[in-house]
């Protein structure tokens, strides 16, 4: 059958038969499949899942669903170097299937044809053929990185519970779209009326022994004379662009002020995006994002408060997952208004619970069918009423009951600690129609540390590439050796002086190329052998690598340690081709390469400001022996290439082992949130050894 017959929604199947179309599509898909296509069947098919209450296969589809086709191209770029580095890697490939034809008792037809064209002397051809060892087993989390059978619900199950219990892993998932395989992406990317959010590990799906689990967030109802969320998000960074493109052909007063005034205006614009995506799309379903506390103590005392409220109230036939959702919402009941707090209890109780028994009971209004796949399908009043006849009391004290259980927490001197809590890193997961939003700067997350990942299969990668460094869910890394590219092609005069002044000043046994481009080699050599590596110019700054290590670039740097920072425009962002090619970012080949994490910038920046917020990350994180702490050093003349040291240092140096958390405290360096915003960290956790 044609893609298109099974991923439009053209043709009307009937329940049973659209599942077997869609089972036999997942289960037949070829070695290498054709990564958007595969992404729409695992959707569709994580949708049947959760609409048949199937929660831990509903998370291994989601999480096939995200960044495919970079699965396909480091399983590529794995066979190139292999076969560079080995001659006779790919002959043995093609003589390992001949091998156990001639060896098998049993064969097809197929296998018939292809041994008349060998000669009769099977046994001189087994002896020629057993010179060629073959040694193809590969580890598992390479073999989990491929398209086979090895990827399943157990297996998938199996990584997860690999993982350093102090991660908090949640992927964000946006729905299928039918669109995607017939409008240009600029028309279906704004097409998006709600997206999946999937709990991966935490600390209460640890605590209840169950999960994953996944809850579908509903969009936000745009307001009259308002754009729609994903259109204003397009729409202000289209507008960023063009006003940061034509800001070097500005030569008079006027215009330099209407720059300045376009700016703003896209910065307040920001802002509404972040704060719309929290109060009014999320709500308090963003508690699902945060970190595991550090201290197991307040975790238990969370689940204690909640648990004397469903035992008091009777509440006593609520499902694992309402309870899980339920420790999550309270736990940051601190950082939630009373609205989002009582709007997300009411949808946990009445459209998370147990479909059967919602069924049993449910008496069906005009507007409601029996027939229903989800919960939130039914309208508030068929909900509240099955809520009633279930637990024998109205909806209404329930969401009264777990409200007040939230306002203790958020008034009582009991839970002060709660609010200057230490959390472990979170990892968001994030598709990739997703990617370009700022999740890291909501309220809730901006003093936790938090990195994104492609998916499962490439943090598994990495996990187990940096395994025997990996202490407490941390990458151990060190900061003695630095390497830098400032300024290559020799246009960001400004940028040069200002960068080159703090290195020398905080970074001074670091070494590299300032005002002039590297070699492809000295490029290469900087990513493999050095701690912590700089970018500064335009771009990633990885195309000075293109011609190195045989043609495969930055790929080339196997095994790499660095810590990557690309201060340039765009510079960690997805960019897609034409048609239906699938997006790439530069982070996406450093990761190939082992990178354990790339920093850098979703869109167009400015550089005085991005000077700032750089400067501020590497003096917080890169421990120094400057005489004054550089939030201290004055910077009157700093684009001119000079600091005054001559200040007096007040109270001690600001620092932070915790990259993470660097580059979270890094954004308030700067007063544009569109700067602030367009920092997002790749990879894994990373901290300075003790």
């Amino acid at each position: 059958m044609e893609d298109f017959d099974v991923f439009t929604n053209e043709i009307q199947y009937s329940g049973p038969a659209y599942k077997q179309i869609l089972n036999k599509y997942i289960k037949e898909i070829p070695y290498t499949p054709n990564g958007i296509n595969y992404e729409c069947g695992k959707k569709l098919f994580a949708e049947e899942c959760l609409a048949d209450g199937l929660e831990k296969e509903c998370a291994f589809h989601f999480s096939e669903s995200v960044s495919s086709s970079v699965r396909t191209l480091a399983v590529y770029r794995e066979e190139q170097i292999k076969n560079r580095g080995n001659k006779l890697s790919k002959i043995t490939k093609y003589i390992e299937p001949v091998k156990n034809v001639i060896a098998s008792k049993t064969i097809t037809k197929d296998e018939e044809s292809l041994l008349k064209l060998l000669p009769n002397d099977f046994e001189e051809i087994t002896k020629n053929l057993d010179k060629y060892e073959i040694s193809d087993e590969l580890p598992f989390h390479k073999r989990y990185m491929r398209f086979g059978s090895e990827n399943n619900v157990d297996n998938f199950l199996k990584v997860l519970g690999e993982f350093p219990k102090e991660w908090t892993i949640v992927q964000l998932t946006a729905p299928y779209n039918p669109n995607e395989n017939l409008k240009p992406f600029t028309d279906f990317r704004t097409e998006i009326g709600s997206i999946y959010l999937t709990l991966l590990t935490n600390n209460y799906l640890d605590y209840m022994n169950f999960g994953p689990i996944t809850v579908e967030v509903q969009a936000n109802v745009t307001k009259v004379g308002e754009k729609p969320l994903f259109e204003e998000l397009y729409s202000l960074l289209t507008e960023n662009y063009n006003t940061i493109e034509k800001a070097e052909f500005l030569n008079k007063k006027s215009l330099i002020k209407n720059y300045w005034s376009r700016r703003e205006d896209i910065d307040l614009r920001m802002k509404s995006v972040i704060n719309v995506m929290y109060k009014e799309w999320l709500g308090g379903w963003s508690s699902l994002l945060t970190g595991k506390l550090a201290d197991a103590v307040l975790r238990d005392k969370v689940i204690k408060h909640v648990d004397t409220v469903i035992s008091d109230w009777g509440i006593i036939r609520l499902t694992s997952k309402q309870k899980i959702l339920l420790y999550n919402l309270l736990e940051n009941s601190i950082s939630l208004s009373s609205q989002q707090i009582k709007s997300c209890i009411r949808m946990i109780l009445t459209q998370q619970g147990n479909p059967d028994e919602v069924r049993q009971v449910l008496t069906t209004c005009e507007s409601c069918s029996r027939e229903f796949r989800h919960l939130n399908e039914l309208c508030f009043n068929c909900l509240s009423d099955c809520f009633e006849k279930i637990h024998h009391f109205s909806i209404l004290d329930g969401i009264r009951a777990f409200s007040e259980a939230a306002n203790q927490i958020k008034d009582g001197d009991e839970w002060a600690a709660l609010k200057k809590a230490k959390r472990h890193p979170v990892i968001l997961i994030v598709d990739e129609m997703l990617d370009t939003f700022p999740w890291e700067t909501l309220p809730i997350l901006t003093q936790q540390p938090v990195s994104r990942i492609e998916n499962v299969h490439f943090l598994y990668s990495l996990y187990k590439e940096h395994q025997d460094r990996i202490v407490d869910g941390y990458f151990a890394a060190e900061c003695n050796v630095g390497r830098y590219v400032i300024n290559p092609e020799k246009d960001l005069e400004r940028m040069e002086l200002r960068m080159s002044s703090f290195l020398k000043y905080w970074c001074e046994s670091w070494s590299g190329h300032i005002g002039e481009p590297p070699t492809p080699e000295e490029f290469l050599d900087y990513l493999s052998s050095s701690d912590i590596f700089l970018y500064c110019g335009h771009g990633d700054g990885c195309h000075f690598a293109k011609s190195a290590a045989n043609g495969a670039g930055v790929e080339g740097a196997s095994g790499s340690r660095t810590a990557a920072l690309l201060s340039g425009c765009g510079s960690v962002r997805l960019g897609r081709a034409p048609g239906r090619a699938p997006p790439s970012g530069t982070h996406h080949h450093l990761h190939i390469a082992s990178c354990p994490i790339v920093i850098g910038m979703l869109w167009e920046v400015t550089d005085l400001e991005v000077d700032k917020v750089v400067s501020t990350l590497l003096s917080l994180y890169v421990p120094s022996d400057a005489s004054v702490d550089w939030k201290n050093v004055g910077k009157a003349k700093w684009s001119q290439g000079l600091i005054d040291t001559n200040v007096e240092q007040k109270g001690q140096f600001s620092s932070e082992r915790d990259l993470l958390l660097a580059v979270s405290r890094a954004r308030a360096a700067t007063n544009f949130t569109m700067i602030a915003s367009s920092l997002v960290a790749r990879g894994l956790p990373i901290r300075i050894r003790d």
